[in-house]
């Protein structure tokens, strides 16, 4: 196995993830139509998590043509987040994969969640969710909770270079 570059499946479902999560914040700040934008923000969830997480993905309840145009600012400085790396895992025969994420804010170039998903049900469904902490370490936040330790590391891709120093220290990390 080469331990520099994960299942391509697994690469190709984050990505989409992160693209499909974006269009929704895009939706969000663009749409009036309060059920189409409810709608897009459910289907999302359902596509691509095994639980009924709760999205970063918010806006009023109610907003006007008014709220729309000041929502130009708000979408201008949010960007898809940014993909640093997904690091491959084996629990028993079942490969698990980590994938960590910035922020949606313009200028993310840190550690702002990793998201857990996996083979389930014969498709990738993301079951878990991590949130950085300013000291380099992830804490759980939604979803299954997962033991890093009983899970053997073994491949990472990288994509892009974190700017924070902990999260830097992590990024270069190389599979035993």
């Amino acid at each position: 196995m080469n331990k520099h570059a994960v299942e391509q499946e697994a690469t190709r479902f984050i990505r989409k993830f992160l693209n499909k999560e974006f269009a929704c914040w895009q939706l969000a700040y663009q749409e009036l139509d309060r059920a189409k934008y409810e709608a897009a923000v459910t289907g999302f969830v359902r596509e691509f998590f095994t639980f009924e997480a709760v999205p970063s993905i918010t806006r009023p309840r109610n907003v006007s043509a008014g709220w729309l145009e000041e929502a130009k600012e708000y979408l201008a400085a949010t960007i898809e987040r940014p993909l640093f790396k997904i690091e491959q895992y084996l629990v028993g025969d079942e490969p698990v994969y980590a994938a960590y994420t910035g922020s949606n804010d313009l200028g993310s170039d840190s550690y702002a969640e990793v998201f857990l998903y996996g083979n389930r049900s014969g498709q990738h469904r993301i079951f878990s969710v991590f949130h950085s902490d300013p000291d380099g370490g992830i804490e759980h936040f939604d979803g299954e909770e997962f033991s890093f330790s009983r899970a053997r590391l073994v491949a990472i891709e990288k994509f892009l270079a974190p700017a924070d120093e902990a999260d830097l220290l992590d990024y270069q990390l190389e599979p035993v």
